[in-house]
């Protein structure tokens, strides 16, 4: 199969995978063989097995790493880092995307960059909103209180009550003023566990 014909069939696409070969009448072996030497030439990215997308130079669409975090593994949202990193309460720079899933912890490496899913189990996945990136791409993400909950909870081993500002001296937090506290409190009670109600206490 001819490349710019293909591309010409998916340009509009900003994900897709070897079933679109029902689209040009051809065997998945083959469009996969296809895939396989594109992919070498750098035609196509592998964002995971069997997800694929235009290489840079063939690709119309921007793609955004929340639209990719999103589509990697669901049900998923952005959450720990990667969320309070999007609303400026950690001075960080994050490189990682971090979601939280209520399936087994996965991590994936593409030419897109590093996205890493933290389980959490199903009662413990709320809280969180959907957001579009520049181009309407749908994504999810936590509410900045559900970040915060869920950044101590995963962290609750490494944690150590001390005198002093926990919040201060294990995440740098700032721009406090933006966490509803009440929200804050309503969520801490559905997680239950009273290390972490005791690390709130610092924001009261």
């Amino acid at each position: 199969m001819d490349f710019r014909k293909f591309k010409e069939k998916v340009k509009v696409l900003p994900f897709f995978s070897s079933d679109v070969a029902e689209i040009f009448s051809t065997s998945p072996r083959t469009l996969r063989n296809q895939f396989s030497r594109w992919k070498k030439q750098g035609l196509l990215q592998e964002l995971k097995r069997g997800l694929y997308t235009l290489g840079e130079g063939e690709r119309q669409i921007t793609l955004s790493r929340q639209a990719i975090a999103a589509i990697l593994y669901q049900p998923s949202y952005i959450s720990l880092e990667s969320a309070l990193s999007h609303y400026r309460m950690i001075p960080e720079r994050v490189d990682t995307v971090t979601s939280i899933s209520p399936k087994k912890t996965r991590v994936f490496h593409n030419p897109q960059g590093t996205f890493s899913y933290r389980n959490l189990q199903t009662s413990l996945n709320f809280g969180f909103v959907t957001k579009k990136d520049e181009n309407g791409y749908p994504y999810f993400i936590a509410e900045p209180e559900k970040a915060l909950l869920d950044y101590l909870y995963l962290n609750l081993g490494r944690l150590e009550s001390k005198d002093g500002d926990l919040l201060e001296r294990s995440l740098r937090l700032q721009n406090r003023s933006m966490i509803n506290k009440k929200k804050l409190f309503s969520y801490a009670r559905r997680f239950a566990v009273k290390k972490l109600d005791t690390i709130l206490e610092e924001l009261k």
